[in-house]
């Protein structure tokens, strides 16, 4: 069993736009005050962040049936049960995520408060995988996350499988990988500091220049591996201009 155990984030669905919600700029995470947690890494901070962060993700896109998996893959120095407290408790997610609340056991229903998204645990495996349905406004897609060691630190892989629908064909994967993107940040500053008000740093970091070109570089990643998985060219480029555009709020 897993209690009190969660992960989750964006959302994608079939409207001719991207939700707001459903794929949430870098900061778009609710200003809560958090719960601290022991962590192992020196201070960090988005501006000195943000680049190592893009870097450090490896982004594939690839077909499953009439689905499509999203995967980003980061390496912390932080252990695999820091790198789970923070990714699947309440009092880890609280801090950089969103709260929850629910039947947190395999099994169980969860929901995350401030954005409403809610789903089953269908598996967990403690400081090793969890896989949950990801429920929101109708649409239902799975988020996959396994935890690797990787020499003194942990190999993070996330994959969200989504279905291949209008959402897909206007926004391509960029809709859900530059969420994770951003979450994936928002999960390197809370682990890197147990003093980060992670909340109240993302805020002032999303409309500064270099929170835009967080956003136009994730974008650009995005395409790149759209292509790399067979994706025509003019439709890959496209997409992910389209997605940047809405995060930037240009749409």
């Amino acid at each position: 069993m897993c209690i009190r155990s969660l992960w989750g984030r964006p959302r994608t669905r079939s409207a001719s736009k991207p939700d707001p919600c459903a794929i949430p700029r870098v900061c778009a995470i609710p200003q809560q005050r958090q719960a601290r947690c022991h962590m192992e890494t020196k201070p960090v901070s988005p501006a000195g962040a943000s680049t190592e962060s893009l870097e450090n993700v490896t982004r594939s896109v690839a077909r499953d049936g009439t689905s499509y998996v999203v995967t980003l893959e980061r390496t912390f120095p932080n252990s695999p049960e820091a790198v789970w407290t923070s990714c699947t408790t309440p009092e880890g997610l609280s801090r950089w995520f969103e709260p929850v609340d629910g039947e947190l056991a395999e099994g169980g229903r969860y929901r995350l408060t401030a954005s409403g998204t809610s789903g089953t645990i269908e598996h967990c495996q403690p400081h090793t995988e969890l896989r949950v349905t990801w429920e929101y406004d109708g649409d239902v897609s799975r988020v996959r996350l396994t935890l690797d060691p990787a020499g003194p630190g942990t190999r993070l892989t996330l994959h969200h499988t989504v279905p291949d629908n209008e959402h897909w064909a206007q926004y391509g994967p960029a809709a859900t990988g530059i969420g994770w993107d951003g979450a994936l940040l928002a999960l390197a500053l809370a682990l890197g500091d147990s003093g980060t008000d992670v909340q109240v740093a993302l805020s002032a970091f999303n409309d500064t220049a270099e929170g835009k070109r967080f956003i136009e570089s994730a974008a650009d990643r995005w395409c790149t591996a759209h292509l790399s998985a067979g994706a025509d060219p003019d439709d890959a480029h496209d997409s992910a201009a389209r997605t940047a555009s809405f995060y930037l709020g240009d749409e």
